[in-house]
């Protein structure tokens, strides 16, 4: 099979870096522009802070592994030439996905900037001057992150369905099917660094607040795997009631075909089910004890790794199973 694919894994580590930093920028800011009150806003605070510093980095290195998979990487440096302008406005999904980057890029990286606490860095006047200046611009670049993140999480998938002779990536379903991917592994990248950095306190209000925001992490992500899994059904039924040729192709995916094992094992089961089960397991247990969300430490790391991985492993199916498919007649 290797021979047939054109695409390798700088492609599946741009798509998953791409969605994941997308949907951990696209939440962070969902979180900060909902503005919560209470005693949990400072939590909800550093939530949303964690978000905005892990985003950039993977939607960079992703960028920088297109770029390179594309071939003639160091053309993209040349602004001087003659046909520049024509290139720039060129209206092609690939030229407005490489601006849309680097928008996304810089803006994030701008938000994430707003949350570093300035008067450590620069003392004096030019480090409070930072502060307020950073504080006053936070909620705008929230609110601009949040179109263009999930405009990123979809031109992931945009990608792959701009070409007709893919039947496998050629359906409106796998948009919504990679947008709603990266915001889970999202939010399960922001549930393990939560989980990571944070460091038990004496102070029970602290301890309270950690549990509190690890409740809604926990039920956002569970509900979003539960709108990914009926989007996977869509997904299968909207091959089968289209065109010969996708119900053709979807067959790679079903019992008997190349990637049904790494399909079913590692999406399926791994990425969404079993996450899916023990996460429903604890909101209700939490449900049943009041209130009180507490999770042991392990399982904490292991859930949004089990998401993280399915993640991946979805693009890398999705990816080489659109390569390994033609339409019939070809």
């Amino acid at each position: 099979m290797e021979h047939h694919l054109m695409w390798s894994w700088p492609i599946y580590w741009y798509l998953f870096l791409a969605g994941t930093g997308a949907g951990a920028i696209a939440v962070s800011s969902f979180i900060y522009l909902r503005g919560p009150g209470g005693n949990f806003a400072e939590r909800y605070v550093v939530i949303a802070k964690y978000g905005a510093l892990i985003g950039p980095l993977p939607v960079i290195i992703g960028t920088g592994l297109l770029i390179f998979e594309l071939g003639r990487p160091f053309r993209a440096l040349n602004i001087m030439t003659s046909n520049f302008w024509y290139q720039t406005f060129n209206p092609s999904p690939m030229n407005y996905g490489g601006w849309l980057l680097l928008l996304v890029g810089a803006v994030s990286i701008l938000y994430a900037l707003s949350f570093m606490s300035w008067a450590q860095i620069a003392a004096g006047r030019r480090g409070e001057w930072l502060d307020r200046w950073s504080t006053a611009l936070r909620k705008p670049l929230a609110g601009a992150c949040v179109p263009l993140a999930l405009a990123t999480a979809v031109y992931t998938a945009m990608l792959l369905g701009a070409m007709p002779s893919r039947p496998l990536w050629n359906t409106p379903v796998l948009w919504l099917l990679f947008t709603v991917s990266a915001l889970s592994t999202g939010i399960a990248a922001i549930m393990l660094v939560n989980r990571i950095a944070h460091r038990s306190d004496a102070d029970q209000t602290r301890e309270r607040q950690f549990h509190n925001t690890g409740y809604w992490l926990t039920l956002s992500d569970l509900i979003l795997i539960m709108i990914e899994l009926v989007v996977i059904a869509l997904f299968f039924m909207f091959a089968y009631v289209t065109v010969q040729d996708a119900s053709h192709a979807i067959q790679i995916l079903l019992p008997g075909g190349a990637l049904a094992a790494l399909f079913w094992t590692w999406v399926i089961l791994i990425g969404l089910l079993l996450p899916l089960l023990l996460e429903v397991f604890l909101v209700i247990r939490s449900q049943y004890r009041g209130g009180h969300f507490r999770v042991p430490y392990l399982l904490e790391v292991a859930l949004p790794l089990a998401v993280l991985v399915g993640g991946f492993m979805l693009r890398y199916v999705i990816v080489v199973g659109g390569q390994l498919t033609g339409p019939v007649g070809l």
